[in-house]
């Protein structure tokens, strides 16, 4: 799942993670772990029992309008149109009698990522879920691998491309009233066929949804305390060699502190496999 990561960490720039494909539904509520194996798994929801907050009702805002979205091109990724009639392009699988696409992924996990009729949903009261979680936390009942799903992106119309590997190139033919901007990939009335395939990862191209290629997950930080008035006087991330136990988060000095916070893959878990230390 290194690819995962990496495209997970370009996404972040963004504000957000995702999967590299949309073969699992993904729903607000929901417990989240991640795995370099597996990626991001649905372990439950927050309403199910076992997971202690059925006394939590969450307020949820569905459906609210945000700009479409064109991720991506700072990765990395060219665009070369070809128009019907239109000389080849060098190094190209379009012919002369051909309309579409040459996209070249500079890196690997450069991607291209579009939406078309693009809303979100969220979780509006996380302050209180936060702090009913790190509750459970310290009383050792909160798995710090779970990560809640706090909003989704939906998108009624999306391409994805992720590349697997750098100067990666995919060529695409376009039937319908192509324009050349990049827009057309999420253009309903333009059918898109594949011409060439050079190591791409995900190569999703104007599917009709809806698909939620996007989410915000909120998590347990574990942050040492720094001292007053050192340079380090911030609550910083702790070092994942800092030998750190539940009952220091009661201790009349603490050296740590909670928070609940949205999930970065560069805060790649450092823990046993419970995850509660």
């Amino acid at each position: 799942m290194g690819l995962l990561i990496k495209y997970n960490r370009n996404l972040l720039k963004r504000g957000y993670n995702g999967p590299i494909g949309f073969h699992s539904p993904f729903a607000l509520g929901q417990i989240i772990t991640f795995s370099r194996r597996n990626g991001f798994v649905s372990a439950g929801h927050i309403e199910d029992q076992y997971f202690g907050l059925t006394n939590y009702k969450a307020s949820v805002r569905e459906g609210q309008a945000t700009a479409d979205m064109d991720f991506g091109s700072e990765t990395g990724v060219k665009f070369e149109a070809k128009f019907e009639g239109n000389a080849k392009l060098p190094k190209s699988s379009l012919d002369i009698k051909d309309a579409g696409f040459k996209i070249t992924f500079e890196k690997e996990a450069s991607y291209l990522l579009m939406t078309k009729g693009t809303s979100i949903d969220f979780i509006e009261n996380t302050a209180e879920l936060g702090s009913l979680i790190m509750k459970l936390y310290k009383e050792g009942k909160w798995n710090r691998n779970w990560l809640v799903l706090a909003q989704i992106v939906n998108a009624e119309i999306t391409t994805l491309l992720i590349s697997r590997k750098s100067n990666s190139v995919f060529e695409i033919k376009a039937d319908g009233n192509f324009t050349g901007f990049s827009s057309d990939l999420v253009n309903a009335d333009i059918k898109f066929s594949l011409a060439s395939n050079s190591s791409l990862y995900t190569n999703i191209v104007g599917k009709k949804g809806p698909f939620n290629p996007l989410f915000k997950l909120l998590g347990i930080k574990i942050r040492r305390i720094r001292p007053i008035g050192s340079p380090f006087e911030a609550i910083n991330k702790v070092d994942s060699m800092s030998a750190f136990t539940i009952d220091k988060l009661n201790a009349s000095s603490p050296e740590f502190t909670l928070a609940f916070e949205e999930f970065a893959l560069n805060d790649q878990f450092e823990m046993d496999d419970t995850g509660l230390v």
